[in-house]
């Protein structure tokens, strides 16, 4: 019974070392990693990098400068409101036109049927 046991130990032992052995070959080495990581930016690098960023606060106050001239819900209303009034005084203004034109066209189309029935 105990070889039984030594027997399955030592097969699951063969199993996992040739698990290991098939993937060793596709592992990076040493220098592979240190070749693979000597371009990347130090610590210090990134720290110069990120220095000339603006911060929070500056951000949040730019962003109040430039929202600050921009009309507020009330101030749109109102300009809505008040180019609503314009466009129908103008259309009013224009349909009282258009009348007087009609009108002068009927008094002349009334004169041209009285001319040409003498």
């Amino acid at each position: 019974m105990a070889n039984d046991s030594l027997d399955t130990t030592l097969k699951n032992i063969d199993v996992r070392l040739t698990r290991i052995e098939q993937i060793l070959p596709g592992l990076a080495t040493r220098e592979e990693l240190h070749a693979a990581v000597a371009p990347l930016a130090t610590r210090e690098e990134l720290h110069a990098a990120i220095a000339p960023l603006a911060t929070r606060e500056e951000m949040h106050a730019a962003i109040a400068a430039a929202v600050a001239p921009l009309a507020t819900r009330e101030e749109l209303r109102v300009q809505s409101e008040q180019d609503r009034h314009h466009s129908t005084m103008l259309f009013e203004d224009l349909r009282d036109d258009n009348r007087i034109i009609l009108e002068h066209l009927v008094a002349l189309s009334a004169r041209v049927d009285a001319l040409a029935r003498r």
